[in-house]
């Protein structure tokens, strides 16, 4: 998955001092930023491999970690709107395809720039020119002079008039039925349908059953063409069963569905970001929502979004860190349903290009028996 070249933009020294100022700016003008977009060096730990040293035909990533190559095509995907079939072939390491050619020579005109105006740092990426699409726009739109196109969404409001971080968490608390019931609440189990997208294939659907303990424990069951698809988590590790047999995750996997199996990391808004502050008010398909900067207990900077009418959560946002720069990732809570006293959310939709999905629950039981055993590594 790559970028695709210019064929139609000239890309000289007065292009570049233009780029380098409309960023400068930029960064002068930004609020609260998550930190997984911060400045990143490519540089490889002693103990892993390089890109190179693992994979066939790696021209110009060869100094990137081996660990890092998915994060750099998932950005370059987000950056084009495209998906992995964009710029590789069945057979990934060929060069068949001009779009994974002209890629090459972005990659190196971006660090180019980057090396002479900004320290190395990932200031200047795909996104910069593309902005979601294929192709680069070269010249403005025809109207600009005339004033045309240049409407705006209203400015979200800034430092006055704000509520305060503890009265909306407060209020979301007692929106899905106070503090009570989430202390009593030990288990769920979630049962439903999920579709998965990913750019470039037809969405997958599929049936889902979903059981979490206390003691961040999870386990996920679907039910896929050539068998059933469970991946657990026992609240210190996780692993896998599927038609391919069965492993322990990788790092990468273990963290990321970690942070899944929090059993109350929506619940308990304050022992999960321990430092909260509000940026803003702003508008979500045109309904008013408090934006809350949250910290959590790993250090990772989070926007939560809670309707200013309901008080419940109905988004969070967070920057998913790549060599290349941040990419989106968006998880909106939708469909809330009261469920033994609570109000819990029956729509989940999560989404990081080119990938995400949607949960659409029929029945959600809280406090049901679930066996512990489950959630273990099984015997080989």
């Amino acid at each position: 998955m790559v970028i695709h070249r210019h064929r139609d933009v000239m890309i000289d020294t007065r292009c570049i001092r233009l780029v380098t100022m409309v960023v400068l700016s930029a960064i002068c003008c930004l609020p609260f930023v998550e930190d997984a977009t911060a400045a990143l060096e490519l540089q490889t730990p002693a103990s892993e491999k390089t890109a190179d040293q693992v994979y066939k035909n790696i021209q110009v990533l060869k100094d990137l970690p081996a660990s890092d190559l998915d994060g750099v095509m998932q950005f370059m995907s987000a950056s084009l709107g495209v998906g992995c079939t964009h710029c590789h072939a069945d057979t990934w390491e060929s060069d068949s395809r001009t779009a994974k050619l002209g890629t090459r020579r972005m990659i190196l005109m971006t660090r180019a720039i980057n090396k002479e105006n900004f320290s190395s740092n990932p200031a200047i990426t795909c996104h910069t020119c593309h902005q979601g699409q294929p192709r680069t726009i070269p010249l403005p739109p025809a109207d600009l002079a005339a004033g045309q196109g240049l409407t705006e969404d209203a400015p979200a409001s800034k430092a006055t008039g704000l509520a305060a971080a503890d009265e909306i968490i407060e209020r979301y608390i007692r929106a899905i039925g106070g503090e009570a019931p989430i202390d009593r609440m030990t288990t769920r189990i979630l049962r439903g349908s999920e579709t998965i997208t990913d750019r470039g294939m037809a969405p997958v659907t599929s049936p889902i059953e979903i059981s979490q303990a206390a003691g961040d424990r999870m386990l996920i069951v679907r039910s896929v063409t050539g068998g059933p698809s469970i991946q657990g988590f026992d609240g210190k590790r996780g692993w896998i069963r599927d038609s391919r047999g069965l492993r322990e995750m990788d790092a990468k996997e273990d963290a990321s569905l970690k942070r899944e199996a929090d059993f109350y990391r929506y619940l308990k808004i304050k022992q999960t970001y321990p430092q909260l502050r509000v940026l803003s008010k702003e508008k979500i398909g045109g309904r008013e929502v408090w934006v809350v900067g949250a910290t959590s207990r790993d250090d990772s900077r989070e926007r939560l979004y809670f309707d200013v009418e309901t008080g419940l959560l109905v988004r969070k946002y967070v920057t998913f860190r790549t060599a290349f720069g941040g990419i989106p990732e968006v998880t909106d809570f939708d469909d809330y349903r009261e469920v033994n006293g609570m109000r819990l959310p029956f729509t989940i939709k999560w989404s990081r290009p080119p990938y995400g999905y949607v949960r659409s629950f029929s029945e959600i039981k809280v406090n049901a028996s679930v066996d512990p055993s489950k959630f273990k590594l099984p015997a080989k």
